[in-house]
């Protein structure tokens, strides 16, 4: 899909959903400490099974 998938988990939960979804052009390595900048989008659907309730997109590596 020309982007990075990266995925937070930080502990917390919502309707059982724990996993904040980000796409961005940069690559973080996995106990980087980051800060993204993006567009922030609610019930996205890419298809073939790639719906999100909240993704936040095109982020900048603040």
């Amino acid at each position: 899909m020309g982007r990075n998938w990266i995925h937070i988990q930080d502990g917390t939960e919502h309707n059982g959903q724990f996993d904040l979804t980000i796409t961005s052009q940069q690559v973080v390595k996995i106990g980087d400490v980051i800060t993204f900048e993006g567009i922030i989008s609610l019930n996205k659907d890419f298809g073939s099974g790639y719906q999100y309730d909240l993704i936040i997109e095109n982020a900048v590596l603040k």
